[in-house]
């Protein structure tokens, strides 16, 4: 992605004491609840289910327009904050359960229809069609069950109400459709609670029993299908909630008791079965929800206790104490809390105070992010470009330093936290623009420098040998323009400041042949304009100045089919020297810099690329330029720094939240001005160099932690990923916790949570563009999704989300898919060598295999060197080997 953040002041005057006072404003943190939208159908007793391509499915549950019962579902997308609707179940339902198999499709069972009778049917939601199918209905009617996914994949229902209070326990298989019935439990309850254990075993507690609320605890082991009792509760207790927590107990909050709601909660330790009171409530509840944080904490929210409730409690796992957090936006109770893969908890719909369905959804954000010192620069710098390499480091290439342009560069590695040296530039220059290509080099183009002018050169950082050297040359000379990585590998450069004027002009490189070609020019004039490249293939121009005193709202887009650019929608101000981030839901957020006065604004909108048109949102806390903007693992864009003219850099960051279209104060970072943001695989963001004040630039490095306060333990950990991705094909990973916490919380019908299982992410490291993959197979080791397409080739981030912890990514190169039959042309070599030439799909990645026995498995046969693409779709290998042999064979794969 990214990171340059155009800036001319080289050397803004600053006075120091004022800057001090500036950077010590302490935030205003915005309330942790935060409305994001309402429901197509109000609801309550529904469920809510965490699907792996990061969207919660809605369904069922008892709205307030007749007939009552409904059987509409919608999608929740955290990315935008609102809903669709997405195809109806067959029957309309509440008190059921949902559950999310390793096929990635949602088992629907049981509950209460619309002529409010009891159902044994069950159902199938397939994420990939938006529908819903019968599957076998279960041996028994029932509501107030439990559904609990085992390790095996097969689905364990217990308990509920039916003809009458049931004890029966039976197997769903997603082989087979069917349903089985094994041993039942020792006492019949419903409204309790089942729990998978870190040992497989599922534990049910409480509930109601024939005799009243039930104490009383069982283990159910899948390898025999039976049922052992344990130890009873402390309390007996209806309708709590069980959350598994990182340690491995088992948390049991709240309930209905013999007489009265119950403040209390108790521990359950699986090592020596015995429970274990903690901290009490300050407020007793049941029908609440119960979600395990990110940091091991559980967030308990609403419920009932006489009344409908919108108070909040947090239980410390450390200190086994409870403290008020801040109350949800309304009352609810029978409501529904789901974890999010960004690690905010979203609550839905639920029962007001008057018997209302709640059509609101509210999301709690967890986090604190914090800035923490790390290593130094080897040199000052600002205004210089900073790109994420394919091997996870990062690159900081020329800029300014102390003694003006620099040609220097330096490598960061996120792993040991300290920067070294790397080959020199062969021109000094700032304000120039790097970009990673398909074959992992780095081209910087362009730029300027106090002695020699704009440069219209340009040279490849190749990461293999460490060095740079000259590619052709720009028909222009440039700074300040943009370049956009397209998705046919090539390289956009548009605009920017040209010693005569600025630049109308466009023009491509081509990195096979190392040369430039011009293409269509823009309409306007521009410098300090922003190009996003979309996810349709085109790219949005936005803003910038044109050097006699215009200050652009127009944007313009380009299309590589064509070669032209066309206007569409202007904006509501003019913005030069801002941001522009492309957002997960697909649009782009412009926020910031100079308008058409001349002056700061804090102006920010939205490009919509559906209507070609902009809408205001909310509006920056402070107007500042030349800061940065970052797009985060959970969605939200932090800016950093900028320039406060005589005040030198700020310190102040906020937070933008698509969800809710706004911002929120953060910890403030020492303050700078023209330096980069990378985020790195870790998911922490690199803010490298810049300038404080009148001294000039710095070395200083602070990462951005988003403070979710998870331990290393927790997180997953992919183990291998594929080097090349080519789409059309799925991504398959290995690695560890992929499945996290069991369920994350447990519960009955309507209190489950269960959102352990792997959500994998793509994030193309150039655009931004961010893709949440659905699953055909997932476990605790490994992850398996359905094709991957429409996503641009290049470097890209994955990376797997379990319970709202993120892993350290991995980064492949997305490739286009190879077509079909490969031409060979043979040629013999001076060397004695065969070089043989094929074509097929631009960009594509091969490797070329040799054998000399037909007979033996690919894996056998010899890898020869690289497949390099010599122009557009015209591929080229060589075998240097092939003297040594009477008879050779050759096989190209792609990748």
């Amino acid at each position: 992605m990214k990171t340059l953040r155009k800036g001319f002041s080289l050397f803004a005057p600053a006075f120091i004491s004022l800057l001090g006072i500036l950077s010590t404003v302490p935030p205003v943190k915005a309330a942790p609840w935060i409305t994001t939208s309402r429901l197509h159908v109000a609801r309550d007793k529904s469920t809510a289910t965490l699907l792996p391509n990061g969207k919660v499915l809605i369904a069922g549950g008892i709205g307030n327009s007749l007939p009552g019962t409904t059987n509409s579902a919608e999608l929740y997308d955290p990315a935008t904050g609102t809903s669709t609707l997405t195809g109806s179940m067959t029957t309309a339902r509440y008190y059921h359960t949902a559950t999310l198999l390793l096929n990635g499709k949602v088992l629907v069972t049981g509950g209460i229809n619309a002529n409010g009778r009891l159902t044994n049917s069950a159902e199938l939601y397939d994420p990939a069609t938006g529908t819903w199918a019968v599957t076998a209905p279960m041996v028994y009617v029932r509501y107030g069950h439990t559904t609990t996914l085992l390790p095996n994949g097969k689905v364990l229902v217990t308990g509920g109400e039916g003809t009458n209070l049931l004890s029966s326990a039976e197997l769903y298989d997603p082989a087979t459709g069917t349903w089985s019935t094994t041993s039942p439990m020792i006492t019949a309850r419903y409204l309790h609670t089942a729990t998978l254990m870190p040992d497989g075993t599922v534990l049910v507690a409480g509930g109601f029993g024939n005799s009243g609320t039930l104490a009383s605890t069982e283990l159910y082991n899948p390898s025999t299908g039976n049922w052992a009792a344990t130890t009873s509760m402390n309390s007996p207790r209806g309708a709590p909630t069980s959350t598994l927590l990182s340690n491995g107990k088992l948390l049991l909050v709240g309930g209905y008791g013999t007489s009265s709601y119950v403040t209390s909660s108790e521990l359950y330790d699986p090592g020596s079965q015995t429970w274990n009171p903690v901290g009490s409530m300050t407020t007793a509840r049941y029908m609440h929800t119960a979600t395990l944080l990110p940091d091991g904490d559980v967030l308990v929210t609403g419920g009932f206790n006489g009344s409908s409730l919108s108070s909040v409690e947090l239980y410390s796992h450390l200190a086994g104490t409870w403290t008020v957090a801040s109350s949800l936006n309304t009352n609810c109770f029978n409501h529904v809390a789901i974890l999010l893969s960004n690690g905010r908890v979203l609550v839905i719909g639920g029962e007001d105070n008057i018997g209302y369905s709640v059509n609101l959804t509210q999301e709690y954000d967890p986090s604190a992010g914090n800035w923490i010192l790390t290593g130094a620069l080897t040199e000052r710098r600002m205004n210089h470009t900073a790109t994420l390499l394919p091997n996870g480091k990062v690159l900081l290439a020329a800029g300014v330093g102390t003694n003006g342009e620099l040609n220097t560069a330096e490598l960061y590695n996120p792993a040991t936290g300290t920067a070294s040296e790397t080959g020199l530039l062969g021109t000094g220059r700032w304000s120039h623009t790097a970009t990673l290509l398909s074959n992992g080099k780095v081209l910087v183009c362009g730029g300027n420098s106090a002695d020699n002018g704009v440069f219209a050169s340009a040279e490849l950082y190749d990461p293999g040998s460490n060095t740079w050297s000259y590619t052709g040359s720009m028909a222009n000379q440039r700074y300040s323009h943009t370049a956009t990585l397209l998705p046919n590998g090539k390289v956009l450069i548009a605009g920017g400041w040209n010693p005569d004027q600025i630049q109308t002009s466009a023009e491509l490189y081509d990195p096979p042949s190392g040369t430039w070609t011009n293409t269509g020019a823009m309409s306007s004039r521009r410098y300090g304009h922003t190009a996003t490249l979309m996810p349709n293939g085109k790219v949005l121009v936005a803003g910038g100045y044109d050097g006699l005193l215009t200050f652009y709202n127009s944007a313009e887009l380009y299309d590589p089919g064509t070669g032209t650019w066309t206007p569409t929608g202007s904006m509501y101000t003019g913005h030069y020297l801002h941001t522009a981030t492309l957002l997960p839901n697909g649009m782009v957020l412009v926020a910031g810099g100079e308008n058409a006065m001349g002056t700061d604004t804090t102006v920010a909108e939205l490009y919509n690329p559906a209507t070609g048109n902009w809408t205001l949102t909310a509006s920056l806390t402070y107007d500042f330029e030349q800061y940065t903007a970052t797009l985060l693992p959970d969605g939200n864009v932090l800016i950093a720094g900028g320039f406060l003219g005589m005040f030198g850099g700020s310190g102040f960051t906020e937070i933008y939240d698509p969800a809710t279209g706004l911002w929120t104060a953060t910890n403030n970072f020492p303050g700078a001005y023209a330096q980069t943001a990378t985020l790195l695989p870790n998911g922490k963001v690199l803010m490298s160099g810049g300038a404080y004040s009148i001294s000039g630039p710095t070395n200083r490095e602070d990462f951005y932690d988003e403070g979710l306060g998870f331990s290393a333990a927790w997180q997953p950990q992919i183990t291998t990923a594929p080097t090349v991705l080519n789409t059309g094909s799925s991504l398959a990973l290995t690695g560890s916790r992929f499945r996290g916490l069991s369920e994350a919380s447990g519960g009955n019908s309507f209190q489950n949570s269960s959102s352990d299982h792997p959500v994998v992410q793509l994030r193309a490291l150039e655009s931004g563009q961010t893709l949440f993959l659905s699953s055909t197979n997932w476990s605790t080791n490994s992850f398996t999704s359905l094709s991957v397409s429409n996503f641009p080739p290049g470097w890209t981030m994955v990376t797997v989300f379990v319970n709202g912890i993120y892993s350290t990514s991995s980064i492949v190169l997305v490739a286009p898919g190879a077509t079909g039959t490969i031409l060979l042309n043979q040629a013999n070599l001076t060397s004695g060598s065969f070089q043989f030439s094929f074509t097929n799909t631009p960009g594509a990645v091969f490797t070329a295999l040799a054998t000399t026995n037909l007979s033996l498995p690919s894996n056998n046969w010899t890898t020869l060197s690289g497949v390099t693409e010599t122009s557009d779709g015209h591929f080229q290998f060589t075998d240097p080997q092939a003297t040594n042999y009477l008879r050779r064979f050759y096989r190209v794969e792609s990748p």
